[in-house]
């Protein structure tokens, strides 16, 4: 049965229900036009959305909802953007929406599909879910804004790995992220300083999660996480050792071989320690760490950082030879430090057997004063 306000409208194979809609419909497309005549009149828009509740506040049996939204739909596909934002802006927060035409707007473009995301009560964690999984990421960081949303929403928006899903997360006021959660957003964070920050800032983060990320960011940060947290000295001794392990690189992102912040951060207190030595320099290269390998020879010899860089990519040797000699590097250390350079530097170009005796024969004709010099005359020039 259908009814608009309480006139009876008649059933659906009758006739009564579409002598009732004709007028509604009518109505809707006379504003439709109009408003696609003027769109800077703001009546004419105001006019269209009344047509459209009127149509949805119609009281329909269920079948009657199916053509009304049929109907609706297909009325929408004529129109722009802009018309569709503001019917979802409206329709959002109904409780009567069928759900075909929920769901044509909650799969529309993300302007439209926004308002629908966040607040339609009708949406459930079965919808998300599929939401999720077909959309881009802008769906996903709509409804991560939603009040309350499951368990099971919120470890697949998770598994997006997407900065802001996770800063929205993080910002919802009406969720509690369990520690598997937060653990999953720390490892995008560690590259993010920004979600960093808003992690760090998180009620009831463990003492766990923020001794791992404290070597993962700026300095003021790690300020801000040791006046927060209780910290172990022998447990921030460890995450820094897992934090060191984690500096590898993948060559053809980084051309320029830039060591980042942290890596410089690191050299210094190393050297600082007096911890750089020929063998954290040739374990450091091993494991294809170029970036803090550059860090670390830039700090012990002064040199800078693209210095160090075009030395490893020098066939022959002979920067590096130098660079060796005058910090005390023993001849299998520089060896062992000229092949590894070669296999970051110049992944497809061997070390031949001539170049090797080259390089060798010039790290013996050096003297260590004579090393000494040239490097200080590199530095200085």
């Amino acid at each position: 049965m259908a009814y608009i306000g309480n006139e009876y409208l008649g059933g659906i194979n009758g006739s009564a229900l579409f002598d009732a809609f004709d007028p509604l419909l009518v109505d809707l497309h006379d504003s439709l036009h109009k408003y696609r005549s003027d769109r800077k009149d703001k009546q004419y828009l105001d006019k269209l959305m009344h047509d459209v509740a009127a149509i949805l506040d119609a009281r329909l049996s269920d079948n009657e909802k199916v053509m009304a939204s049929d109907i609706l739909i297909n009325l929408i596909k004529q129109v722009g953007t802009d018309i569709r934002k503001s019917l979802s802006e409206r329709l959002a927060p109904r409780d009567d929406l069928h759900d075909t035409l929920l769901h044509y707007l909650a799969y529309d473009d993300i302007d439209v599909a926004e308002h629908v995301l966040q607040f339609s009560p009708l949406l459930k964690d079965i919808d998300l879910m599929f939401i999720i999984q077909s959309k881009a990421e802008d769906h996903g960081r709509a409804i991560a804004k939603r009040a309350n949303i499951g368990e099971r929403v919120i470890s697949a928006l998770v598994d997006k790995k997407d900065v802001l899903i996770s800063k929205n997360l993080i910002q919802n006021p009406s969720l509690t992220l369990d520690e598997n959660h937060l653990k999953a957003i720390q490892s995008i964070a560690v590259c993010y300083e920004e979600l960093a920050h808003e992690l760090v800032h998180y009620h009831g983060l463990p003492d766990s999660i923020a001794t791992d990320l404290y070597w993962h960011v700026s300095a003021a940060l790690r300020s801000n996480i040791s006046k927060k947290f209780i910290l172990n000295d022998d447990v921030l001794d460890r995450a820094l050792e897992d934090c060191v392990q984690d500096f590898s690189d993948t060559i053809l992102e980084d051309a320029t071989m830039t060591p980042s912040t942290l890596m410089h951060e690191v050299s210094g207190m190393y050297y600082s320690q007096n911890k750089i030595g020929e063998n954290m320099l040739v374990d450091t290269l091993r494991r294809r760490q170029g970036r803090f390998f550059i860090a670390m020879f830039s700090m012990k010899t002064g040199l800078k950082n693209k210095v160090v860089w075009s030395m490893m990519k020098q066939v022959g040797g002979q920067g590096l030879a130098v660079a060796c000699r005058a910090i005390g590097i023993s001849k299998e250390s520089f060896v062992s430090m000229f092949l590894l350079s070669r296999t970051i530097a110049r992944s497809n170009q061997a070390v031949t057997a001539d170049e090797l005796k080259m390089a060798m024969r010039y790290f013996d004709g050096l003297t260590f004063k004579m090393a000494k010099d040239i490097l200080k005359d590199s530095i200085a020039g």
